[in-house]
């Protein structure tokens, strides 16, 4: 059986990694804000941890924290445009998975999700998509950790 093909990523966070060839996203309009990065692959931050990491593959420098966001957010709930899937090539909703994008900061009461720029991926072909979710429900800055005096919503 032969070896699935593997590439190798120059990363600033990681170092030098090997990834299988199959496993790069492709996300052709980029991530807001870094339009030259439209390769990524995603990678384990620990094990069985919830935060994964977005790492550009064009762009050694670009990593995005992310997770699902109903671990910390189970009422999260995404109502997109048909048109906002475009490119996706979905067949089947149930192979959409949705990652929001983490501000890691400390102390880690300030960590946060932006829930309002999610980004989508079909699994089955590997291509993906940011979003941004105009309904006003949802902010670039949901507190992760409830923090005192307030709820998870931040400003």
């Amino acid at each position: 059986m032969a070896q699935p093909k593997t590439i190798k990523v120059k990363t600033a966070r990681f170092g030098l990694i090997e990834v299988p060839e199959s496993a790069m996203i492709y996300i052709p309009q980029g991530i807001l804000g870094f339009p030259r990065s439209v390769r990524y692959v995603i990678l384990d931050h620990t094990e069985n941890s919830p935060i994964k990491w977005l790492q550009s593959v064009d762009e050694p420098e670009v990593a995005f924290a992310m997770t699902d966001p109903l671990i910390f957010f189970p009422d999260y709930f995404l109502q997109v445009k048909q048109e906002e899937l475009g490119g996706l090539e979905l067949e089947r909703i149930e192979d959409l998975i949705v990652y929001v994008i983490l501000s890691l900061r400390s102390p880690l009461e300030q960590m946060s999700a932006n829930l309002q720029g999610p980004i989508l991926i079909n699994v089955k072909n590997r291509r993906g998509r940011q979003v941004v979710l105009k309904d006003g429900q949802y902010h670039t800055r949901h507190y992760i950790l409830p923090r005192a005096g307030q709820g998870k919503k931040g400003s």
